[in-house]
């Protein structure tokens, strides 16, 4: 029997551990990670200090720290960020909706998904995809789709598409403000100034009522065009 590498996720706190305790448990213990619980810093650029080589996420409990802010923490981290309410059903973290859009960051997305699903088979993965209009945008979400499901099919994974008649901004949307409980996989968008915020954030920040993992943008697996 093949033992699974430890990581570990860092649940993030304002006065006390018990602000993020409930929901780190929970997703630790489905995908068998390890918990660390750290207050936030004082200074924000601070919390890239807790980060070690084994932290594969941290969490955010929005209901102790603004949004805006757990943003401003999800660029500094470099890792998948999980942010949730109380309010959030724990057993959301069962249920993987992807949805596929047509930046190239949502190659991304696939391979996380694929790496959660390694640490529990159990874990019930959804693609939903969007209906795009522009020839070029279709094409593009079309290769992340054919990218996402090369992912998950070679290495074995169960998973369900669904495709959806509305664009990737719409079907995101309506995925977030839905009551299901279910864990939502978002890309973290480039960012060009530190007080912008890009608008698949603001369209969680308005319609989320479900845990979202939001996956960091790696700069060394893209080229630059200038």
């Amino acid at each position: 029997m093949q033992l699974m590498s430890v990581y570990e996720i860092i649940a993030f706190y304002k006065e006390s551990g018990e602000e993020s305790r409930r929901h780190a448990e929970i997703f630790a213990g489905f995908f068998g990670f390890d918990v660390r619980y750290e207050k936030y810093p004082e200074k924000e650029a601070q919390i890239f200090d807790f980060i070690k080589e084994d932290t594969v996420a941290c969490l955010f409990n929005r209901d102790f720290v603004n949004v805006r802010k757990c943003f401003r923490y999800a660029y500094l981290v470099q890792r998948p960020v999980l942010i949730f309410s109380n309010s959030c059903a724990p057993e959301a973290y069962r249920y993987l909706k992807l949805p596929v859009g047509y930046a190239l960051e949502n190659k991304e997305k696939a391979v996380w998904a694929n790496f959660f699903r390694r640490r529990n088979a159990l874990l019930d993965i959804e693609l939903l995809i969007p209906r795009e209009k522009d020839a070029l945008i279709v094409e593009m979400v079309d290769n992340n789709v054919y990218f996402t499901e090369k992912i998950l099919t070679e290495s074995g994974a169960v998973y369900k598409k669904r495709e959806v008649g509305q664009s990737y901004e719409k079907l995101l949307k309506s995925t977030l403000r839905e009551q299901e409980s279910s864990l939502i996989l978002m890309s973290l968008p480039l960012r060009v100034f530190p007080v912008f915020i890009p608008y698949p954030l603001r369209i969680y920040r308005r319609y989320a009522h479900t845990p979202v993992l939001f996956i960091p943008r790696d700069d060394r697996l893209y080229i630059p065009c200038h």
